[in-house]
């Protein structure tokens, strides 16, 4: 039985006893038959629908057909309606999983014909929702799309949700399936508004399953964020399905679930390590797991994460295991195939048998060269299949070790570009510097040989000025110098000195006090500082002192009207300090490039333009991060947020 026949089951099982305790409390103000002595049809009629799932569940759809049309006579002559409807939607399910797609959608649109005409949203629901599973099962995810909003729509109130959640949980796949991302965002703000009708709360004795309406809907919700990139958001999503997962008992399907997205969501990030993980936790519970398909897709998933680590043999592998796992997954499924073509055969043997009967044989040597004929077929057709079958995989596995080869190739591309973009970016950094360094040193020669000049008088202002020149040019040269030293430093020193014990607090007064004299006189000079002065931290304050400096420096170089705005707060256990100036703000083209070592927006602007570059790097030292607040409309501001040891 695949996963989602075990799935459709459950919230079948589900549906039904909600539906049940309803009727119960129906009959508690309504005076039930069985008071006066005769039979409760309410509770009868449910032990046939009860039976009715047993023979799905067991594949018996032979004798699933003869019970339903039995039992939903016997629902209708006592007016049972939701019972009535209820079996029919088990037989035309049925059909769907014994891939008798035509039998199945007939079935559906008598339903629903039927419940038309007697004004019932429920057979209407049911209808509906049978025909959305059945054009999922044979890929027409357009058609099902339809049937499965036209279900959700029909959906009686008053009644337990557990199939209108399966009806949500169908309609984001297709919608997934098909890539139509603005739907699937549509159809979950729809569904997390009905879910979000029963919380889960603490000795509530419905927590349980409330806490699987939740799971449900946080790992497709987690299927749509990954399918389109949010991967923060995606974790959040996981993270939430895997807490509703273990209050309602931690099933193994839903913990394959999870694993299978902590894996998927990992590997689309980079993190090999904890895709390594998670993959193998991944295979470990699917093979607790009776059902084959659930391993198929932890093998796949294990397969894809060995690759991306470039562990090519043992990917391979597993892509071995994985083509083996489908073959014999397809040798059950044409044996199951066979059995029913041997079964439709009896039947049709036995038809004709008393065809011949009737006729008094008169066709007898014909009939039986028929069954030959059709029996050569039959088992032509099997061998053909496992002949293809076996082509196929023979062909996958040249696929695989021909992805491998390319993977390979594909990896020393890389590392070969890798070492181009190197030699282009010493050029590039060589050229930057003498071109920055070159023109402080023309400057201070240029002045210091005018100073030099024999038997040429200069004014005393012009003498200063000119030295006011060359000191410039010394401070230009010797800022350039200061900042490589200190890019050298970062890049080759693996240690951090030693904490101190400070005062966040007293950073930022010092930070201010630095650069307030470079501050235009028409702009005003804040600070907001929600940490009290005598708060003690264990951190390094003298590079937290230089990040501050280069991120005012660059304010108040561009601000000429407004505010200057230096920020600190706590975030849990880190800080974030945060520069906000009113200047002309980044162009969104340049929100990274300003990063970049010697990038400057405007040539003609003081600086060596790696003040950002130093700025980041320190960050980074510090494990922590240095951003640009994309959001922020009224300049440029800048985020630094970092680790803290805060002391009680």
């Amino acid at each position: 039985m695949t996963q989602k026949r075990i799935l459709s089951l459950a919230v079948l099982l589900a549906a039904l006893s909600g539906a049940l305790l309803l009727s119960c409390r129906h009959g508690a103000d309504n005076k039930t038959a069985a008071e006066d002595g005769s039979v409760d049809w309410n509770d009868s009629c449910f032990a046939l629908v009860q039976q009715a799932i047993t023979y799905y569940n067991n594949n018996e759809t032979d004798s699933l057909e003869q019970f339903a049309a039995w039992s939903m006579k016997v629902c209708a002559e006592h007016n049972q309606r939701q019972w009535y409807y209820n079996i029919w939607a088990v037989l035309a399910e049925a059909y769907v999983w014994d891939d008798q797609f035509d039998k199945a959608t007939a079935e559906a649109h008598h339903m629903r014909e039927e419940a038309e005409s007697h004004d019932e949203r429920f057979g209407m629901f049911l209808a509906y929702k049978t025909l959305g599973v059945g054009y999922a099962h044979v890929s027409d995810s357009r058609e099902a799309e339809t049937c499965l909003k036209k279900a959700i729509g029909y959906f009686p109130k008053g009644t337990t949700p557990g199939e209108l959640f399966y009806c949500y949980n169908s309609l984001c796949q297709e919608q997934l399936r098909m890539q139509r991302y603005a739907a699937v965002d549509s159809t979950l703000k729809d569904w997390q508004k009905e879910v979000s009708r029963y919380p889960v709360a603490a000795g509530d004795p419905e927590a349980a399953t409330h806490a699987n309406f939740h799971f449900t809907y946080y790992s497709v919700f987690a299927d749509y964020l990954l399918a389109t990139g949010n991967y923060r958001q995606a974790e959040a999503a996981i993270d939430s399905a895997a807490y509703h997962e273990n209050i309602e008992g931690n099933s193994v399907l839903n913990l394959i679930a999870i694993a299978q997205q902590r894996s998927q969501l990992a590997r689309e990030q980079g993190h090999i390590d904890e895709a390594l993980h998670h993959s193998a936790h991944l295979l470990e519970l699917a093979g607790k797991n009776t059902d084959s398909s659930n391993l198929t897709v932890a093998l796949e998933e294990r397969a894809g994460v060995l690759e991306k680590a470039g562990r090519y043999e043992e990917a391979l592998k597993m892509y071995h295991r994985l083509d083996e796992l489908r073959d014999s997954l397809t040798a059950i499924d044409q044996h199951d195939r066979l059995n029913h073509l041997n079964k439709q055969y009896a039947v049709n043997e036995l038809q004709a048998a008393n065809a011949q009967l009737e006729q008094r044989s008169r066709f007898t040597t014909g009939s039986i060269a028929m069954i030959m004929g059709i029996g050569a077929i039959l088992v032509f057709l099997v061998y053909n299949s496992r002949w293809n079958r076996q082509l196929e995989i023979k062909n996958r596995q040249l696929q695989r070790e021909r992805n491998v080869v390319v993977a390979q190739n594909k990896q020393l591309a890389v590392e070969r570009d890798r070492a181009e973009a190197a030699s282009k970016a010493k050029t590039a950094f060589i050229q930057s510097m003498t071109h920055e360094i070159r023109t402080p040193l023309n400057h201070i020669s240029g002045f210091t040989q005018v100073l030099a000049m024999p038997d040429f008088e200069l004014p005393a202002a012009e003498r200063l000025e000119i030295s006011k020149h060359i000191q410039e040019g010394t401070l230009h040269l010797t800022n350039i110098l200061d900042d490589l030293i200190q890019i050298s430093d970062l890049e080759s020193s693996t240690e951090l000195p030693p904490a101190e014990d400070y005062s966040p607090a007293a950073i930022v007064a010092q930070a201010l006090e630095t650069i307030r004299p470079s501050v235009a006189a028409d702009v005003t000079l804040e600070s907001h500082c929600q940490l009290p002065g005598e708060l003690m931290v264990s951190t390094y304050p003298h590079l937290i002192r230089t990040v501050l400096a280069r991120l005012l420096d660059n304010a108040a170089k561009f601000t000429h009207l407004g505010s200057i705005t230096l920020s600190l707060t706590q975030e849990g256990d880190r800080l974030r300090f945060s520069v906000a100036d009113t200047g002309p703000g980044i162009p969104a083209d340049k929100r990274e490039y300003i990063f970049e070592r010697f990038a400057k927006l405007d040539s003609f602007a003081q600086g060596t333009g790696l003040g950002l570059s130093v700025a980041r790097m320190i960050a980074e030292r510090l494990g922590g991060t240095l951003t640009l607040d994309t959001d922020y409309t009224g300049g440029s501001k800048f985020d630094l947020v970092i680790p803290a040891s805060f002391k009680s």
